[in-house]
């Protein structure tokens, strides 16, 4: 993106007016599952009306447009970092707090004022109790032990922290084949969210609300996003707070 290109979005968003209104009050829940393509189509609107930055991946703009908005000012950790679309958007708005960002990889278009790291997610060696918001979009499902990820999540936030996690996700669990990004891929199933949720409670942290597990179409096909040909399925969405002592 050039410099004139970010300087205008910054603009922007100086200018925003009070009134705004976060995808959530459409859209509502934090804890549920994409629909239909139109979801996305609304959620792409949105971020474009409030000088947002689209994802290169029309459909992530879902993501995008239900938890950027619902963070506030503190430290942030995006976990699964490279090349964020959440670091970036967020680097344009008006907020106090460190922008970290860890993957396996160094990111080919850093965001400008964020500091990345190359690491384990799972064992990040960041000091405890070091952040306010941990996000971690569409990574689970590519050989993240959900024990281990709980566990140093939990340990990373402070708290009254949050958590926020995205997810490919289908019921009944679908077959894929072969890797993506070097690793298994693997979207979630009913199951496998029920151990997710089980695994964040023993660690302290609870779903911000309970689950809607009503599901709309397999929105991601072969024709929109899907990275296998024949594979369906959709993006699950949740957010899990870390009760303040």
């Amino acid at each position: 993106m050039s410099r004139v290109g970010d300087s205008l979005r910054r603009l922007q968003h100086r200018l925003r007016l009070p009134s705004d209104e976060r995808i959530t009050d459409s859209l509502p829940g934090l804890c549920k599952f994409l629909k239909s393509r139109q979801e996305v189509e609304r959620c792409t609107a949105f971020l474009r009306r409030n000088g947002y930055v689209s994802h290169s991946l029309r459909c992530k703009d879902w993501d995008l447009a239900h938890i950027v908005p619902d963070i506030g000012d503190g430290a942030v950790l995006d976990m699964g970092s490279s090349d964020s679309y959440l670091l970036k958007n967020l680097s344009y708005r008006r907020r106090h707090g460190q922008l970290v960002g860890i993957d396996l990889r160094q990111p080919d278009v850093p965001v400008s004022g964020a500091r990345y790291v190359v690491g384990d997610l799972m064992d990040t060696g960041f000091p405890a109790a070091s952040f306010r918001y941990v996000t971690c979009l569409s990574v689970l499902e590519h050989q993240v032990d959900f024990v281990r990820f709980a566990a140093e999540t939990s340990r990373l936030l402070a708290d009254g922290g949050r958590l926020y996690v995205t997810f490919d996700y289908w019921e009944p669990r679908v077959a894929t084949r072969g890797k993506l990004y070097g690793l298994d891929w693997q979207p979630l199933d009913t199951a496998a969210t029920l151990a997710l949720r089980a695994a964040c409670a023993a660690h302290g942290l609870r779903m911000a609300a309970e689950m809607d597990w009503t599901l709309g179409d397999p929105v991601i096909d072969e024709d929109y996003y899907s990275p296998q040909a024949g594979v369906r399925y959709t993006f699950g969405l949740a957010a899990f707070d870390k009760a303040a002592r």
